[in-house]
């Protein structure tokens, strides 16, 4: 089950990054052709000098001269490349300018069409395939756990599971579990309220999440313990800003998995790291809280 997991990120990893190669490669081929042409035009000038050498030396015209007419030659010959790599560059580096920021566009495109494509239900069914089996219909309503225990204990255990690589993939460290409802696969059981609340509570039981409200309609799922998330942003403030305090904001607008924790999370982060002496906590005076990373 582990190496199906690899094996499906990785999937989603090089269909992510092909498209990046592949402008990569572009920008190497036309490295290479500007290169080609440019040796191609030192040729002509070489064998251009070579010949009106030949032609001076067959007119018996004193050595010093043949210098003099090769240098002017050179200089001429150079000069006129010049002005017509010049005037090329002109004309064509604004449409490949256009041209590359086309491909661009169309890999953030594919790259988003991939995403779409490669859907959370759909990394779900790599890992979990009985989701859409039609002999396994019957997990899709709860056992009675009276009558059947062990089954309804089965049952509780699978779905645990599959709740919890679901907030994994969709990389969600808070689950609503009124809109996950609406969701596959959930949106499959007959008594969908009561089966995601039980699956939840199995999850709290195994201390893979907690309750935010009374009401447990919010559940947060520890996909990755606060350890690692401590780990994660500590090294992400050492390399953007370790002289300079780092605000909540700046998590928020990281784009990493973790900034979407919680507020509650992230204080509790910089309370751990400032425990282990790593850091200090600085309270700013619109009541906002930052860390400061202590530098050895």
């Amino acid at each position: 089950m582990e190496r199906q997991k690899e094996k499906t990120e990785d999937t989603v990893k090089d269909l992510k990054e092909k498209p990046e190669r592949e402008l990569d490669g572009l920008r190497k081929e036309l490295t290479r052709l500007k290169e080609l042409k440019k040796q191609k035009d030192l040729k002509e000038i070489e064998d251009e000098t070579v010949k009106i050498a030949s032609e001076a030396i067959q007119e018996g015209l004193p050595s010093e001269e043949i210098e003099e007419r090769l240098n002017k030659l050179e200089d001429l010959l150079t000069s006129k490349l010049g002005e017509i790599d010049q005037k090329t560059y002109e004309q064509n580096a604004a449409q490949i300018e256009i041209e590359l920021r086309e491909i661009e566009l169309e890999i953030v495109k594919e790259r988003e069409a991939v995403t779409k494509e490669i859907s959370t239900y759909e990394l779900l069914l790599n890992d979990y395939p009985w989701l859409e089996e039609k002999r396994y219909i019957f997990m899709y309503s709860i056992p009675n756990k009276k009558t059947d225990l062990k089954d309804y204990e089965s049952w509780k255990s699978e779905w645990s599971k599959v709740l919890f690589d679901y907030a994994r993939y969709a990389i969600l460290h808070i689950l609503y579990l009124r809109q996950s409802e609406s969701e596959k696969p959930f949106s499959n059981f007959e008594d969908r309220k009561q089966a995601l609340e039980e699956i939840a509570e199995e999850l709290v039981k195994k201390e893979q999440a907690e309750w935010l409200s009374k009401s447990k309609e919010k559940l947060r799922v520890y996909w990755k313990s606060l350890d690692n998330w401590a780990e994660e942003i500590y090294d992400w403030a050492m390399e953007i800003s370790p002289l300079e305090p780092i605000l909540i904001f700046e998590i928020r607008e990281s784009n990493k998995a973790f900034s979407k924790l919680p507020n509650d999370d992230i204080i509790k982060i910089f309370k751990m790291l400032e425990k282990e002496k790593r850091g200090k906590i600085i309270r700013l005076e619109d009541d906002q809280v930052s860390f400061k990373i202590k530098i050895e």
